[in-house]
C-alpha cells in the first residue's frame, strides 16, 4: 500500500533539495570554528525566514521545542534548525523568541570571526603568528622538519623547526659544435644555395639546487604558539605577528 506525503510537506522537501543553503553576507557561522550548534529553548511559536532581510517566509517554529543555533548575523538574527508546522527547516529567527543567549556569546563570536579572517590571511601568505594553533601552523607552513618537546616547572612545550629553502640556479657548459647556416641568393653567374659551417663551442645546461637560507623555530604552550625564533631569510619575513588565541564562545 503506497503512502503519500501531504502537498505542503512535499513542496518544502522539493524546494530544500533544489535550493542550496546560501551563506548570508556578514553572518558568522559556528561551523567555521568547529563549534557544535548551540541548543536553546523556544519560548513561543516563532516566524522564521530563509533570508536575514526577512522577506522569504520559511514557516513558524512550533512551541515547545529545543532548536539548534548555527549562525549569527550582523543585526543579531539567529540561523536555527528546528521543526516548523510543515516539517524541519533551517532559517533565520529573531532571538526574542528564544531563551537568552549565553553571556558574551555574540561578543566572543564576533571576536572569533575577526581572528579567523586574520589567521586565514596569514595562512594564505604562508606566515605564522603568536597565538595560532598547531593545526593553523601546519596549514600555513606544512609539516615541520623536526619536532621536539621540553618540560619544566611551568609546563610542557612543543617545539617545531622549519628550514627555509631557496632554489639557486647552477649553470654548466658542455663542449659541442655550433652550426651556422649561410644562405646564398641565385645570381646570373650561379645558382643559390646554403652553406653549413660547424664551429667548436659550448652548450649551457642549467639546474636548480635547493639551498637552506634560514630557520624558524615555533614553540607551542597550551596548544598555541608562544614564541617564534627565526634567522635571516626565514618564512615570516622578519616581522612577528600576534593574534588572540581561540576563544570559547559559549562555555
Amino acid at each position: 500500500m503506497k503512502r503519500f506525503l501531504p502537498a505542503a510537506v512535499l513542496l518544502v522537501a522539493v524546494a530544500n533539495a533544489a535550493s542550496p543553503i546560501i551563506r548570508e553576507p556578514g553572518a558568522i557561522y559556528l561551523s567555521d570554528f568547529g563549534i557544535k550548534p548551540l541548543r536553546l529553548k523556544l519560548l513561543q511559536a516563532a516566524p522564521a525566514y530563509f533570508d536575514t532581510a526577512q522577506t522569504r517566509y520559511a514557516g513558524t517554529l512550533r512551541f515547545p521545542q529545543l532548536i539548534q543555533t548555527e549562525a549569527l548575523d550582523a543585526n543579531g538574527l539567529l540561523r536555527v534548525r528546528g521543526n516548523a508546522q510543515q516539517g524541519g527547516i533551517v532559517a533565520w529567527v529573531n532571538p526574542k523568541f528564544l531563551e537568552p543567549l549565553p553571556e558574551k556569546f555574540a561578543e566572543n563570536l564576533r571576536k572569533s570571526e575577526e581572528r579567523r579572517i586574520q589567521v586565514e590571511t596569514l595562512i594564505s601568505q604562508n606566515e605564522v603568528a603568536i597565538g595560532m594553533t598547531p593545526e593553523e601552523v601546519s596549514r600555513s607552513l606544512g609539516k615541520p622538519q623536526k619536532k621536539t618537546s621540553r618540560a619544566d616547572k611551568s609546563g610542557t612545550q612543543q617545539i617545531w623547526e622549519y628550514v627555509k629553502y631557496q632554489l639557486i640556479p647552477q649553470t654548466t657548459y658542455i663542449p659541442g659544435n655550433n652550426q651556422t647556416i649561410i644562405t646564398y641568393r641565385p645570381t646570373p653567374n650561379g645558382p643559390g644555395g646554403a652553406l653549413i659551417q660547424n664551429c667548436p663551442g659550448y652548450s649551457a645546461s642549467t639546474i636548480y639546487v635547493k639551498v637552506p637560507i634560514g630557520t624558524l623555530t615555533v614553540t607551542f604552550k597550551d596548544n598555541v604558539v608562544e614564541a617564534l625564533d627565526q634567522s635571516e631569510g626565514t618564512t615570516t619575513g622578519g616581522q612577528v605577528s600576534v593574534v588572540i588565541p581561540p576563544l570559547n564562545v559559549y562555555w
